[in-house]
């Protein structure tokens, strides 16, 4: 098998029922399976659900899956990169997962930017799955953490031994289940804006917040700390210790200069 896409097959039958199950997975889903691999858990999902939409970017893996799913007409093999695939325009999709280690941060930012899903069952890195749900005021807490819960809800399955794949990983997995939000935290006319302010706070995680927006949004300290003080942010703590909701406030309070 081929490992140089930063492929860990799971080899454990115990652990994609396990997974499945954490999918809630009905008879007429539509379930999309990222990386599928050796197809241990396509094989587990495609025995409940309707249609299973499998995109590997692989293409000596797709051609085995291909042979081996020949006689499986509710599942649907397709050699692509995710990231560079659209997906269908299917209400209610629910995506299942074993990602790549190397990506699995751009995969959760693609699916949590689509508005057609309801839960995805992911399994990252340990440390990716601590990142995910992670609170102000704590190490793992950033751009990931907020990203992840402006959309979703994030709630941590199980832990995955590295026994449990071929080859084995050097690190301990994550089974990780998020449940898109009926009505996202933050307005889709504010959602660019929103970020760009995000990522401008965390790029220079020792410095305060103050100093990290000015440097990265090229506005006045002055204008800066009115607008931080406005939606009750200390200019002087660090991008670390600011909540979601404060976020929010001053995204709804700063104007940022057109580029």
């Amino acid at each position: 098998m081929k490992t140089r896409l930063g492929q860990n097959f799971l080899v454990d039958k115990n652990i994609t029922r396990k997974i499945a199950a954490s999918a809630d997975i009905l008879p007429s889903d539509t379930i999309i399976e990222i990386g599928p691999g050796n197809g241990i858990l396509t094989e587990e999902i495609g025995n409940i659900s309707k249609k299973v939409i499998a995109i590997e970017i692989d293409k000596t893996l797709t051609n085995n899956l291909s042979v081996k799913f020949e006689n499986n007409n509710n599942i649907i093999i397709i050699n692509k990169d995710f990231l560079r695939w659209t997906p269908p325009r299917i209400k209610k999709l629910k995506f299942v997962a074993n990602l790549p280690y190397y990506i699995s941060s751009a995969i959760i930012g693609k699916i949590l930017h689509l508005d057609n899903w309801d839960t995805a069952v992911l399994m990252v890195q340990k440390e990716v799955a601590e990142r995910l749900k992670a609170l102000p005021g704590t190490d793992d807490y950033g751009i990931l953490s907020i990203a992840c819960q402006v959309f979703c809800t994030v709630e941590k399955i199980f832990d995955v031994s590295n026994t449990c794949f071929f080859p084995k990983p050097k690190v301990t997995s994550t089974v990780v289940k998020l449940k898109r939000l009926s009505k996202p935290l933050i307005k889709k006319t504010n959602e660019k804006r929103f970020f760009k302010i995000v990522k401008s706070a965390f790029a220079h995680r020792r410095k305060t917040i103050l100093n990290s927006l000015s440097m990265e949004l090229d506005i006045n300290k002055t204008i800066i700390q009115k607008k931080l003080l406005e939606a009750n942010i200390s200019p002087f703590c660090r991008a670390e210790t600011v909540s979601i909701a404060s976020f929010i406030k001053l995204t709804n309070v700063l104007s940022i200069p057109k580029k």
